[in-house]
């Protein structure tokens, strides 16, 4: 009987020893090892320059989580997640981020093709890196999922664009087998918080036989989760002056109005998502040891998902409310809905059908080839409800706003009547791209091998779009507030994209690039890779890398490589803007009203120019790599990686520019109504520096049982080129403002991009399985995050609070209850650990948004799976 590896297990970690494990019961883990990725002209085992880890498809499911991010997050110490919350879009599409950089410099591909990023832009809730936009890689269900490959050195030269920090494969199912379902439920059950965040989720998969040899593998997915909340009460007026609840540490102790409290929520947001996907392949040629033939294949998907998020509450008395409409005041929620195609088509022959392009199959002489095309969408449309328009009065029925005459009834009202739910616009990407990669073995007689040979080609298109949302949602209706005053105009708290800032946008890129692997002596493995890109708008880029391999035996190797890489800017980043526009007294002539506006202004908008904004470049990165691997014994398995990557004019949102902020700030702005300005800036360099470990150990015990023992962390660090004696100074200032040096990326920003993630992580895991029983345990250990504070309005940032490290545990056990039935039952953060409690804004919001672990507290969940195991 050969020694099988568990291959359902958890994959977290814990600061506790192995052995309290096996005493507590020993876990069921299957432990993810790093292995030596192939080359792209080789297959995945193959030994070459580069390491991948390699997480299976029960792995990820095993992680407990129902979002292929979140699964990421529990299996990549180095990945971040967080639950971001009153963050607009970003609420529901949270960016993904590897090593500490930003979401955008992690590449994404399926089936080793390229991922198109999603449509939103996180201007709000993106942490260290505001203006990203990732890859939304919960728009693919789990159960799909044949194994995840992550790929710890730089791809850029490989793959283009993107692919600074890493890339990361998913492979999809692609054999033939009979249907399986999987059914589960969970649900928060916190120590100090309501019982809530009820989920269920629903998949299947098939894997159909077609024609000779062909396959046709589908997946289906159906989700719906509950919101979770951890606001704690409002203690201030809410309906009247002098109405407030005495409340302390969030919780209610008198109460003195009518608003039912929490009224905030901070938590998860209700979602519902689709996911339907599926993977083909058709042999049309056989060579003769039935690997090298022609091969028809295609995938991808759709996905739908619905997301609703909550804004901060707006109380009755504030003037931006109508009582008439919302009596104790209203809470905003956005609902996204996102709908995600994608498409993949192509020709190969001599290519592995689960290496992906590029991964040359072993065997046979001649050219390899690989002809693809592929198309990708994301489109988010924005709505707002349990809101409304301040400027358009207290009518719901009928149109009651004056217009600019302050008359109503005249030729100037908008004759639009005030609502509690807009359309403020909706975003879109697309992606098309054409690829050709061929590949050969060239014999020369020299070294211990032939080389391996791989040329591509790719060409590229690229369009981005802004829709408009409805007029109400944006028009001002000049109608006074409850109070008398100047009403906000548009609907709050998100106004909706106006006309002159929508649009649609367009590049063209195409790219070259040629790899050889030399294995000049039998354990020394040479590789070099080089890429030309050009794109339409920003012009051209050469990148190259350099890897070995140095294996001293059989149980030990030495990997390194060196690379450079070229990213440029997303044409949401060059093209992005939104804008609020409103009334206000003139602070220059009293009783007089001018109109401003205060947002995101495109890099091309006048009012940015006018403040330094200038066209963006692309971002310039240089990676090293080095790891080593060592297998001393049958079973155990130990891997070391560092790695260093610098990003040159890494491009982020700035900090607004306003008026009051400086003399010449005023005088640059004094021809336009902007009052605050800001806007996409190649802002700052950026040093990601760390070391990834994993241990593993499997031993068989007896005929049917088996235990298995893991140990990884990560440990890494960010560092903006800034003076490490001045954290309010940064190295990129505003050129137009230099004589002031204002800072387009300020110190609070530099500091919360180098301290605002955990340095470390580390998870240890322990698994034990019998024949139809298995049982687990295991952890996740986060370090220790940090936040800066101003004591004041306008002073330096300096105070400094420590959110402490936290362990969370978690336990499952597997039975199979019969032939081709599985019942899982386990539980995540089985001690309810919550991160270090802040009790921002008067106890309303306790713990922090950026927080690695997340905020939910204690998960119990069941799950039934049917089909062949």
């Amino acid at each position: 009987m050969t020694d099988t590896p568990i291959s359902r297990g958890r994959s977290h970690g814990a600061r506790f020893a192995l052995g309290t494990l096996l005493l507590a019961g020993a876990a069921a883990y299957a432990a993810a090892v790093p292995r030596a990725a192939g080359a792209q002209t080789g297959p995945p085992g193959r030994a070459a320059a580069d390491t991948v880890e390699v997480f299976s498809g029960a792995d990820v499911l095993e992680t407990g989580q129902a979002e292929l991010a979140s699964a990421l997050s529990e299996l990549l110490p180095s990945a971040y997640f967080p639950r971001r919350q009153v963050a607009d879009l970003t609420s529901g599409v949270r960016p993904f981020r590897l090593r500490g950089v930003s979401a955008d410099h992690t590449l994404v591909l399926v089936n080793g093709k390229r991922r198109h990023a999603t449509a939103v832009v996180h201007t709000l809730g993106a942490g260290a890196f505001p203006g990203a936009s990732g890859v939304d890689m919960n728009a693919l269900p789990l159960q799909a999922i044949d194994r995840v490959e992550v790929g710890r050195g730089g791809g850029a030269t490989r793959h283009g664009a993107d692919a600074i920090a890493g890339v990361i494969d998913l492979r999809l199912r692609n054999t033939v087998s009979a249907p399986e379902f999987i059914a589960s439920v969970g649900h928060h059950f916190p120590d100090e918080w309501d019982d809530d965040g009820l989920r269920y989720d629903f998949s299947g998969n098939w894997g159909l036989g077609v024609g000779r040899g062909g396959v046709l593998n589908l997946t289906g997915a159906f989700s719906q989760r509950q919101p979770t909340n951890r606001a704690g009460a409002d203690g201030r007026d809410q309906v009247r002056p002098g109405d407030a609840d005495f409340v302390d540490r969030g919780l209610v102790i008198l109460k003195h109005n009518e608003v039912a409290q929490p009224n905030h929520l901070w938590g998860d947001g209700e979602s519902s998502n689709f996911m339907l996907f599926a993977n083909f392949e058709l042999p049309l040629a056989a060579a003769g040891d039935g690997r090298g033939g022609a091969e028809l294949y295609a995938f991808g998907g759709y996905s739908r998902r619905r997301d609703r998020h909550a804004d901060f509450f707006v109380r009755s008395m504030d003037d931006r409310n109508w009582p008439g409409i919302h009596p104790l005041g209203f809470l905003p929620r956005f609902d996204a809905d996102t709908r995600d195609v994608s498409l993949v088509t192509g020709f190969r022959r001599g290519f592995e059908a689960d290496a992906g392009a590029g991964s040359e199959a072993d065997g046979g002489a001649g050219w390899r080839w690989d002809l693809s095309a592929q198309y990708g969408s994301n489109r988010v449309d924005h709505d707002l409800f349990d809101t409304l328009n301040p400027s358009l009065g207290p009518c719901l029925e009928a149109a009651c706003a004056p217009g600019a005459d302050g008359i109503p009834g005249t030729a100037d009202d908008p004759g639009i009547s005030n609502r509690t739910r807009f359309s403020t616009g909706a975003l879109e990407n697309h992606q098309l791209l054409a690829n050709a990669d061929v590949g050969r073995r060239i014999e020369t007689g020299l070294g211990a091998g032939p080389l391996r040979v791989a040329l591509g080609a790719t060409f590229r298109l690229d369009s981005y779009r802004i829709l408009a949302g409805e007029p109400a949602s944006r028009v001002d209706g000049f109608h006074p507030t409850q109070s008398g005053g100047i009403a906000a105009a548009g609907s709050q708290r998100f106004t909706g994209f106006r006309p002159e800032e929508t649009g649609i946008w367009h590049r063209s890129s195409y790219s070259l690039h040629g790899q050889v692997d030399a294995p000049l002596l039998r354990p020394l493995l040479l590789s070099a890779t080089g890429r030309y890109e050009r794109f339409s708008d920003v012009g051209g880029a050469l990148t190259g890398k350099l890897g070995l391999r140095v294996a001293f035996s059989g149980a030990a190797a030495f990997r390194a490589s060196a690379s450079t890489g070229f990213r440029p800017p997303a044409l949401s980043q060059s093209r992005y803007g939104h804008v609020t526009a409103g009334r206000r007294e003139d602070p220059d002539e009293p009783g007089a009203i001018d109109r401003f506006e205060t947002g995101t202004f495109s890099v091309d908008a006048p009012e940015a120019r006018a403040v330094g904004a200038a066209p963006l470049r692309g971002e310039r990165s240089r990676s090293v790599s080095a790891g080593f691997a060592l297998a001393p014994a049958d079973g155990l398995r130990f891997t070391i990686d560092g790695y260093a990557t610098e990003v040159a004019d890494a491009i982020l949102l700035s900090n607004p520019l306003a008026e009051g902020a400086s003399g010449l700030v005023d005088h640059l702005l004094a021809g336009f109504a902007a009052e605050s300005v800001r806007f996409f800036a190649n802002a700052i360099d950026l040093r990601s520096y760390g070391v990834d470990a994993a241990l593993t150990w499997r031993r068989r015990l007896g005929d049917a049982s088996r235990l298995e023992l893991g140990a990884s962390a990560g440990w890494g660090q960010v560092r903006g080129r800034c003076p490490e004696d001045d954290i309010a100074a940064c190295a990129k200032e505003n050129e137009a403002l230099r004589d002031e040096s204002f800072r387009i990326y300020d110190g609070f920003d530099v500091y919360f991009l180098e301290e605002g993630r955990p340095d470390w992580r580390g998870r240890f895991n322990a698994g034990f399985a019998s024949g139809a029983f298995e049982i687990g345990l295991g952890a996740n250990v986060y370090g220790a995050q940090e936040e800066l504070r101003a004591l004041g309005v306008g002073e330096h940032p300096h105070r400094i609070r420590l959110l402490e490290p936290k362990v969370a545990f978690d336990a499952r056990v597997h039975v199979d209850v019969a032939e081709g039935w599985r019942l899982t039952v386990g539980g995540e953060n089985l001690f309810d650990a919550f991160p270090t409690r802040v009790d921002a804004f008067g106890g309303i919001f306790p713990y922090r948004s950026f927080s690695a672990m997340g905020f939910n507290g204690r998960y119990l969940y069941a799950r039934l799976e049917a089909g062949a195991f």
